[in-house]
């Protein structure tokens, strides 16, 4: 499910504090780049809100939790070393701006390349927890639930990319 699009809209929206920081940073005295941030926040935002209501479309699969462990922290690793830092760019010199852009989109490439799309902030914000679970056949997967998930429970899982999935929606 998750196709080259998808994972592309997925990584934008990982960034959209990063976004919304340099709309800020720059709105006064660059409204036209600013705008251009706001608009980039905005479109990956209702890009993954509609991609992750599509998903609930798809059939699932029946799996049972067993071993279970939380991994919400990677998605604040992933804000603390890749969002932040970006926050005290300035973007005075054109070298800065294609500087950054050249840095986000290998960034991009490798996000949508290694599947990452379950490390995202907005995902977060959105309520989802993530979780990397192993089922009863010893089969280890990511898995991205709005609810709180306990070892023995049943879940039905949507597949969305290699080895993750998104709980479905009872």
């Amino acid at each position: 499910m998750a196709n080259v699009l998808s994972r592309i809209i997925l990584f934008l929206s990982s960034y959209i504090p990063l976004w919304i920081i340099f709309a800020v940073m720059t709105l006064r005295e660059r409204p036209y780049l600013g705008s251009i941030f706001i608009g980039l926040a905005i479109l990956s935002l209702l890009g993954t809100l509609l991609y992750m209501r599509l998903v609930q479309r798809l059939q699932g699969i029946g799996m049972r939790i067993g071993i279970i462990r939380r991994k919400d922290s990677d998605t604040m690793s992933y804000i603390a070393s890749y969002v932040i830092p970006f926050a005290a760019t300035a973007f005075n010199d054109i070298e800065q701006v294609v500087s950054l852009v050249i840095f986000l989109v290998v960034l991009c490439v490798v996000y949508v390349n290694t599947g990452m799309i379950h490390i995202n902030p907005l995902l977060s914000i959105l309520g989802y927890n993530l979780y990397e679970v192993e089922d009863d056949q010893g089969n280890s997967y990511f898995l991205m639930s709005k609810r709180r998930l306990r070892r023995g429970d049943d879940v039905t899982a949507i597949d969305v990319a290699e080895s993750i999935f998104v709980e479905k929606k009872s």
